[in-house]
C-alpha cells in the first residue's frame, strides 16, 4: 500500500511539472493580438474600405497559440467576385515598359553594283577608307568604250567641213548679186541669175546638212561617253567602304555587287512607343536612349519623325530617331530602347 502512494504521488508530481512547463512557455511568448492585422487593405471604387478576416486555416493556428510558420506568414483573403467584377487590383507599378528594340543602322547605305560586263580593272580603295561623293572607287576594263568614244569624237568634230560649206555659201550669194546687178543693166539674162540662185540654194542645202550631221554626230559622242561612265564605279554619297566583293581581275557581270558603302556620321533608329509617351514628344527634340553598348550605355538623339499611323494590334506609334556620330565612335547595328519607358500602367 504505501508502495502504491509512492507511485500515485510520483506521477502527479510529473503532471504538476508539466503544467508548470506549459504555463510558463505560454507567459514567455509575445502578446499577440486576439485578431490578426491584415498586411493588405484593398481599396477599389464600389468596395467597402475594411479589414478582410483571415483564412480559418491561420485563425485557427493563432487562436490555440501555435506559432506560424514562416512560408505561411501572408494572410490570404476570400474576396467576392461580384465585388470585383470589371476591376483590376494592380495598381499603377513603377517597373519600366519592356518594349521592342531599336537597330542603329547607318543614315546611309548601299551596295553599288557594276553597270557594265567585263573584269574588274582598278580598285581604288580599300576597306575602311573614308570616301567623298563621287569619288571613283573602282574600274572596269574599258578599253573598247574608249575606243568608241573616239570614233564618236571624230565624227562630231567636223569644223572643217561646216567651214567650206559656209564658204559656198557665201561665194554663191556674192555671185547672186553681180549677176542681179548686171542683170538691171541688161548685162545679164533672166536665165543667168536663176542659175545664180540655185546655185545659192544648194550650197545653203549643204551647208544644213553638214549642221544636222554634227548634231547627230554630237548625239552619238554623248551616248558613248555615257556608256563610258558605266565603266566606272563611282560613290553616290561620302561615306566609308565597309566591304568590297570581287577580286583585282575578277570578270564582274552587270548588277552584281561591287562595293559596299555606308555613311555613318548619322544613325538612324525605329521605335515603337505607347500612345502616352509619343504625345509628349515633338520633333526636333532630343530624347536619351539606352544603348547596348559597353563603353556607352547612355546616348542623346533626336527625332526627325513621328509617325501619323496607330498600330492597333500594339496601340504604340513608330518614331524615328537619329544619333550624331560624327566622330565615328559608334558602330552601326546596336540596340536602341528609349531611357524613360513609363510604366505598364501607360497600357491600360
Amino acid at each position: 500500500m504505501k508502495f502504491l502512494t509512492n507511485g500515485y504521488a510520483s506521477i502527479l508530481s510529473i503532471a504538476l511539472v508539466g503544467v508548470a512547463i506549459g504555463l510558463w512557455t505560454r507567459t514567455s511568448q509575445p502578446n499577440r493580438p486576439s485578431k490578426p492585422i491584415p498586411r493588405v487593405a484593398v481599396q477599389q471604387d464600389g468596395i467597402d474600405n475594411r479589414q478582410l478576416e483571415p483564412t480559418p486555416s491561420d485563425s485557427s493556428r493563432s487562436q490555440v497559440g501555435l506559432p506560424i510558420e514562416p512560408e505561411q506568414s501572408s494572410i490570404y483573403y476570400q474576396l467576392d467576385s461580384r465585388q470585383l467584377s470589371g476591376r483590376s487590383l494592380v495598381g499603377k507599378s513603377s517597373k519600366p515598359i519592356e518594349m521592342l528594340p531599336g537597330i542603329a543602322h547607318p543614315l546611309q547605305l548601299a551596295e553599288i553594283a557594276a553597270a557594265a560586263d567585263g573584269p574588274l580593272w582598278k580598285l581604288n580603295v580599300a576597306e575602311g577608307e573614308v570616301v567623298s561623293c563621287d569619288t571613283v572607287l573602282a574600274l572596269i576594263d574599258n578599253r573598247v568604250a574608249v575606243a568608241s568614244v573616239i570614233a564618236a569624237q571624230s565624227s562630231a568634230d567636223r569644223q572643217a567641213m561646216l567651214n567650206s560649206a559656209n564658204a559656198k555659201v557665201a561665194l554663191a550669194e556674192q555671185f547672186l548679186n553681180r549677176i542681179q546687178q548686171a542683170a538691171s543693166k541688161k548685162a545679164a539674162s533672166g536665165l543667168e541669175v536663176d542659175e545664180a540662185s540655185s546655185r545659192l540654194a544648194e550650197a545653203k542645202a549643204a551647208l544644213q546638212e553638214g549642221q544636222e550631221s554634227q548634231r547627230d554626230a554630237i548625239s552619238r559622242l554623248k551616248i558613248e561617253q555615257a556608256r563610258l561612265d558605266t565603266y566606272e564605279v563611282r560613290a553616290p554619297f561620302s561615306g566609308t567602304v565597309i566591304k568590297i566583293y570581287p577580286h583585282l581581275g575578277e570578270t564582274v557581270s552587270r548588277g552584281a555587287p561591287i562595293i559596299k558603302i555606308a555613311d555613318i556620321n548619322r544613325l538612324r533608329a525605329d521605335l515603337y512607343v505607347p500612345l502616352s509617351l509619343v504625345s509628349a514628344q515633338r520633333i526636333g527634340e532630343t530624347v536619351e536612349l539606352r544603348a547596348d553598348l559597353p563603353n556607352r550605355p547612355l546616348l542623346d538623339a533626336k527625332i526627325v519623325f513621328i509617325a501619323p499611323l496607330i498600330d492597333a494590334a500594339t496601340q504604340t506609334i513608330r518614331i524615328v530617331v537619329e544619333i550624331d556620330n560624327t566622330t565615328n565612335q559608334l558602330p552601326a547595328g546596336f540596340a536602341v530602347r528609349l531611357s524613360q519607358t513609363g510604366t505598364d500602367s501607360d497600357y491600360h
